[in-house]
């Protein structure tokens, strides 16, 4: 969507001459979607395009790039063959005299043993301008035991469509802050822009998903129940598109003080008192769910944390928080991965 945008929106930064007077510069702005997938031995084209709303001259420039792919500056297109699975860095900058725009991605080299793992859930996966969310340390770690995986999704962005903090890993997701499980498959109106399952489901295929799901159903006072059964529709959902997919569902943090004893919608039952059943549920659900064909599995998220010096807010998880979450997904997850060869 955001390159979309790029399309019809020209972005602007202030910056001061030499007469300390503010003058408007305009940054040139890519207009084509990186791509960012392909098979090993298949030819890989891509065509970089930008544009500057005021009609300055383009100076392209390639930063990172594999060995097997070359640059043309003639045309600004990217190709070559890759012949070795794994995931690769590419960089690219455009300039306009005044101000520079950059597009750096990882370009992920498939075989059939690469596993797409989709982080799917709310602001806990969609991280903010500040902190990347558990997905940029559970990167770094399944990249570093040299496990062949892809993270997809239709978004790389972080809550309010920036680019996040850091982009030195694979952003693609579909977190979304401030969604409830039932949003998944009719999006709140603030944000219908962003599609649902059904929609992201035509475009990619997952392996094994990462659902990060109910914080906010708790906090819009949903019934315990009405989370199980939507989460069970989730999961067939899931399965519809892979019937050996891999599921797992985390049993979802706790709250900090500021939260955690307050009232439910007026009732005498305090919010920790709901996640923890929730918790429970979701661990009965995944017993009940798993399959030997489609493993369903709950990931305890929740005992051991520490919201006053794991979060920052008392809902969202730090730097330290985002690696102990982290680190928790990578022992679910790994036994199902392949090496890179």
């Amino acid at each position: 969507m955001s390159h979309l945008q790029g399309l019809l929106l020209s972005l602007l930064f202030i910056v001061q001459n030499l007469d300390g007077q503010d003058t408007i510069h305009h940054r040139p702005v890519f207009i084509s979607k990186e791509i960012s997938r392909v098979g090993i031995g298949t030819d890989y084209h891509y065509t970089v395009q930008a544009m500057d709303s005021s009609g300055n001259p383009l100076l392209f420039s390639v930063k990172q790039l594999p060995a097997w792919l070359s640059y043309n500056e003639a045309d600004h297109t990217i190709s070559g063959k890759p012949l070795k699975a794994g995931q690769y860095p590419v960089q690219i900058q455009v300039s306009n005299q005044q101000a520079m725009a950059k597009q750096h991605f990882f370009l992920t080299v498939y075989n059939k043993q690469t596993s797409n793992i989709l982080c799917l859930g709310n602001s806990l996966t969609n991280g903010t301008n500040k902190y990347n969310s558990y997905r940029r340390d559970l990167w770094q770690m399944l990249a570093a035991a040299h496990y062949n995986f892809d993270f997809i999704g239709s978004w790389n962005k972080h809550h309010m469509g920036g680019a996040v903090p850091d982009d030195d890993f694979d952003t693609d997701h579909d977190g979304h802050s401030g969604w409830t499980i039932d949003n998944m498959f009719t999006p709140p109106g603030w944000d219908s822009l962003r599609g649902n399952i059904n929609k992201w489901l035509t475009d990619y295929k997952p392996d094994i998903v990462l659902i990060e799901l109910g914080t906010n159903d708790v906090f819009q006072c949903v019934k315990v129940a009405d989370m199980i059964n939507k989460l069970d529709q989730l999961v067939k959902t899931l399965r519809k598109k892979n019937n050996k997919i891999k599921i797992f569902i985390a049993q979802i943090p706790p709250l900090g003080q500021q939260w955690a004893a307050k009232k439910l919608c007026s009732t005498p039952i305090p919010y920790e008192d709901v996640i923890k059943d929730l918790n429970k549920q979701i661990g009965l659900y995944s017993q009940g769910a798993n399959t030997k064909s489609s493993p369903v599995h709950a990931v305890d998220q929740f005992n051991g944390v520490n919201p006053a010096t794991d979060m920052y807010d008392d809902i969202h998880p730090n730097d330290k928080g985002e690696k102990a979450m982290a680190q928790r997904w990578f022992d679910a997850i790994h036994v199902y991965l392949k090496k890179l060869p």
